[in-house]
């Protein structure tokens, strides 16, 4: 049956105000408490074995429950916390297994993402990776949060210059599993009153002679460094 030129123009326009929508933005309530609450576990302000209730965190936010909700049930779903018989979130307790186990794959992950970002890298993340071991070694002492922030760039600014988002999303995964026991090590490094930070400034050489393969000796040798500080502790 043949269609009208009428006809064509009514369902051309039904089809358009289907999709005449405001364009939904990422920064909503639920993510920006994703997002801190992600920060948190990162840099250490939780510490393992810790429980949380979704009013308590809610109270603390300031704002209604449910953003609060959301956000927990995807870190537990991303297997960050565990969900509790009486409905209140946990950061578990880590064992050397465990541990072990996230420092092994966190090797070779970070190394591949190390070694392809090195081939990638602009002056300009070169510049900014070089200012965040400054900041870590300057004003660092003692300042765990800030110090952990910056390390994490450093260590980012690299693993996205790979041009590879879902290698970066699993990496990412792992430092919110691993991020609680970091200050273990940041705190071996505040009784040095000069700490610095050998591992990045070969990996920072290793870019910046044009080497992907040291980059990635250096980062592998960052992760086990710590490793072992933090193994020593646990």
């Amino acid at each position: 049956m043949a269609v009208s030129s009428r006809e064509t123009q009514l369902v051309s326009a039904e089809a358009d105000s289907m999709f005449d929508v405001p364009k939904i933005s990422r920064s909503t309530l639920n993510e920006e408490v994703y997002e801190q609450l992600k920060q948190a576990l990162i840099s250490g302000k939780i510490t393992p074995g810790s429980t949380m209730t979704i009013r308590s965190l809610a109270s603390s936010f300031g704002i209604s429950v449910m953003p609060v909700r959301e956000a927990l049930r995807r870190l537990v779903a991303e297997h960050v916390l565990i969900l509790l018989p009486n409905r209140s979130v946990a950061l578990p307790v880590f064992t050397r297994q465990r541990f072990d186990e996230i420092t092994s794959i966190r090797t070779s992950l970070e190394g591949l993402a190390a070694e392809a970002g090195a081939a990638e890298v602009t002056p300009k993340m070169l510049e900014h990776m070089s200012e965040m071991t400054h900041l870590m070694e300057s004003r660092g002492i003692g300042n765990h949060g800030d110090t952990l922030a910056w390390n994490r760039e450093f260590h980012f600014t690299l693993y996205r210059a790979s041009n590879m988002p879902m290698l970066v999303k699993m990496i990412e995964s792992l430092w919110l599993q691993a991020g609680p026991l970091l200050h273990l090590q940041q705190r071996v490094f505040a009784e040095k009153k000069s700490p610095v930070y050998v591992r990045h400034h070969q990996a920072l050489r290793a870019l910046k002679a044009n080497r992907p393969s040291q980059v990635r000796g250096a980062i592998v040798g960052d992760i086990e460094d710590a490793a072992k500080i933090i193994s020593e502790a646990l």
